[in-house]
């Protein structure tokens, strides 16, 4: 096989958060690796995105170009594919839902999940109104015009199948995985600094952005019913706030008498996000839906025991290496968090069980199946 030239949509990196960024991220890093002879043209927004992709991804093969243009569906579907015309790219690969419907080369398109259709409501507010309309409208017109749909899960599969109204050889379960960080002891400096944010004594952790989808709510309620804030433990959300879903978070701690037992610090470096994993009670993902469910396997490469609500692709990712609860079953949750609290044998035997499941996620992997699919269509031109 001859030596590709690849054109990627490397903005998300800076757009996106949580899951979509780290995918991004890894996933470009894996491949540089993976096939260092192919050349891979990393497109973004602006000129210091550009800049920024340059110290990030190095090597020979690697070209950081910026395509500015406003809005973005304008930068996307008039600016772009002049770009990928006058590069050459033999495959385009956007990392996040939007295709240049125009350039007439092959095209895959990453979509992780539906959930702007499947939980439509967690979008309805002023400040996410404006990116659900762009998704809604725009990612079936890209799903029509990929050659290739990548998506995290088999559960997501079957929802574009089902919803986007495409073929099942179309879309290929590439899942995510931890980065090999993870899999590193924190540092002493690291857990210091940890430590500074949760004070002394045990804590339950819940990792990403803070928004409605994410269930929190009921993660919140679930802690006070569970008792063990009395004990001394203290519930930490670890997460960027955009949308300002945290005073609304504050107020549901308020009202179940566990304000101070609530922690937000916003977004933390992975570094801390480590240390935190190590230190951890237990950590739960309690989301009405995921494409994947990234803390997950993150939580599972630290040895901390996961809680996972029994919703899309959660229990795909989970296996037998956690417990599952029904997302709106606040019992249900205060049940598992006592019983992590009380019993550390069942603690250490999810522990046990995770590390062997974090085993079967690699973004190696991932490359290379990206790569196949890359490889698959090039020859077809």
């Amino acid at each position: 096989m001859r030596d590709l030239s690849v054109g990627l949509d490397a903005s998300v990196i800076f757009t996106s958060v949580g899951g979509t960024r780290v995918y991004a991220t890894q996933l470009l890093n894996s491949l540089l690796e993976a096939r260092p002879s192919w050349t891979f043209f990393l497109y973004t927004r602006n000129q210091n995105q550009a800049t920024a992709i340059e110290k990030q991804f190095t090597g020979d093969g690697v070209r950081s170009i910026s395509v500015p243009g406003s809005p973005n569906v304008w930068r996307v579907q008039a600016r772009l594919p002049r770009r990928l015309r006058a590069d050459r790219v033999d495959v385009y690969h956007s990392l996040g839902f939007f295709l240049p419907l125009r350039w007439p080369g092959p095209k895959v398109v990453t979509i992780h999940d539906l959930n702007m259709y499947m939980n439509w409501r967690s979008w309805m507010r002023p400040r996410t109104l404006t990116s659900w309309a762009d998704l809604v409208l725009e990612t079936p017109l890209a799903a029509a015009s990929s050659d290739r749909i990548v998506t995290d899960s088999e559960f997501s599969k079957a929802a574009i199948c089902r919803l986007l109204r495409v073929t099942q050889e179309k879309v290929v379960v590439v899942p995510l995985a931890p980065d090999d960080f993870f899999d590193q002891a924190p540092s002493v400096g690291d857990l210091a600094a940890a430590r500074k944010l949760t004070g002394v004594g045990e804590f339950v952790l819940s990792v990403g952005v803070l928004a409605p989808q994410k269930n929190l709510q009921t993660v919140i309620r679930a802690f006070a019913a569970s008792g063990i804030n009395a004990r001394g433990a203290r519930l930490l959300l670890a997460g960027s706030d955009r949308a300002g879903y945290a005073n609304t978070l504050r107020a549901v701690a308020r009202e179940s008498g566990v304000e101070d037992g609530v922690l937000m610090p916003g977004f933390v470096s992975r570094e801390i996000l480590r240390a935190l994993y190590h230190e951890a009670l237990c950590v739960v993902l309690a989301s009405h839906g995921e494409g994947f469910g990234l803390p997950l396997v993150e939580a599972m490469a630290c040895g901390a025991p996961v809680i996972a609500a029994n919703r899309q692709s959660l229990p795909e990712v989970v296996g037998d290496a956690g417990v599952l609860f029904e997302p709106s079953d606040v019992d249900a949750l205060a049940s598992a968090l006592r019983r992590m609290h009380e019993e550390p044998g069942f603690r250490s035997e999810l522990s046990e069980r995770g590390r062997r499941r974090r085993a079967q996620f690699s973004w190696r992997a991932a490359a290379e199946a990206t790569a196949a699919i890359y490889e698959e269509l090039a020859t077809r031109r």
